[in-house]
């Protein structure tokens, strides 16, 4: 249930991209070349594992704008618009609210009353069986409320992430049930905040390289960084013959971009199961 999608909403690479990766100068200058031709590769990847891509053009005035997992948390045939921790991002969340309206009327769009609160689809992690929230810099407490109200057939448990950006920047699905996890100290950190936690059970596949840990598992392939060699060799000798789909992103990843972080993922299937059965039956708890 947590990967099999449907659709997906992507945003073209504004030039503007490089506002973003100045601000983390440590990374290097970006190529803004090399940064479409990734974020091209990426959609042509979603394409061949049969996703039907709604892209959005590029627009100079939001640098973000590409990152679009922030905007929304979609479950369920249910999006919840987010309130991004960074006030500027507030206007692509707009634009995703209007593109939802029009592309994927079926969808149930809610939007976050509490003025409060503040949330990144990034720190919204969804196994299929439950959901966990990162409290980051980006997304506070009032923000996991959000999401536990808005998906109240799942548990929803919030978890502190201290030393990286987001909960997914440490931790993502790789296949169903197994985690992939950093070996860094903040990755074991929350592995054991979100173990602690959990209702349900898990393996973990620790990643030693932090940047190649985010994945999205896809209609039954993994897309994963190919671009840094440690991570690569753990993808190829702990998935077996699970399809894989190796991409670089080593470009995007110099203004914070991450592989989920350049998708909105959505089973327009959950728009009509939900209608027809109600809940959903999510599995075996601990």
């Amino acid at each position: 249930m947590a990967s099999r999608y449907t659709h997906a909403v992507v945003c073209r690479v504004p030039s503007s991209i490089t506002k973003s990766a100045s601000e983390n100068a440590n990374e290097g200058e970006l190529d803004i070349t090399k940064a479409r031709e990734e974020h091209e590769l990426f959609v042509a990847t979603l394409r061949k594992l049969g996703v039907d891509v709604i892209e959005l053009p590029q627009d100079e005035t939001l640098p973000d704008s590409c990152f679009v997992e922030d905007t929304a948390v979609v479950i369920n045939g249910t999006a919840l618009l987010t309130k991004p921790g960074k006030a500027e991002r507030r206007k692509e969340v707009e634009i995703i609210r209007s593109t939802l309206k029009k592309e994927l009327p079926e969808l149930q769009i809610i939007e976050i009353d509490d003025e409060k609160a503040t949330l990144d689809g990034a720190d919204v992690l969804f196994t299929g069986k439950e959901i966990f929230v990162g409290l980051s810099k980006h997304t506070n407490g009032n923000g996991a409320i959000a999401v536990a109200n808005t998906f109240p057939e799942f548990p929803t448990s919030p978890v502190r992430v201290t030393g990286v950006p987001h909960l997914k920047s440490v931790m993502c699905m790789v296949a169903p049930s197994v985690l992939a996890v950093a070996s860094s100290q903040e990755g074991k950190d929350i592995l054991h905040r979100v173990e602690g936690k959990a209702e349900f059970t898990y393996q973990v596949m620790m990643i030693p390289d932090t940047k190649a840990v985010n994945c999205i598992y896809v209609n039954g392939s993994v897309v994963h960084r190919s671009d840094i060699p440690s991570g690569n060799k753990v993808f190829e000798s702990k998935l077996g013959e699970l399809p894989r789909c190796p991409l670089s992103l080593s470009q995007l990843e110099k203004a914070g971009g991450t592989l989920s972080s350049c998708a909105l993922l959505i089973n327009k299937e959950d728009c009509c199961c939900i209608q027809q059965n109600g809940k959903l039956d999510v599995g075996e708890k601990k």
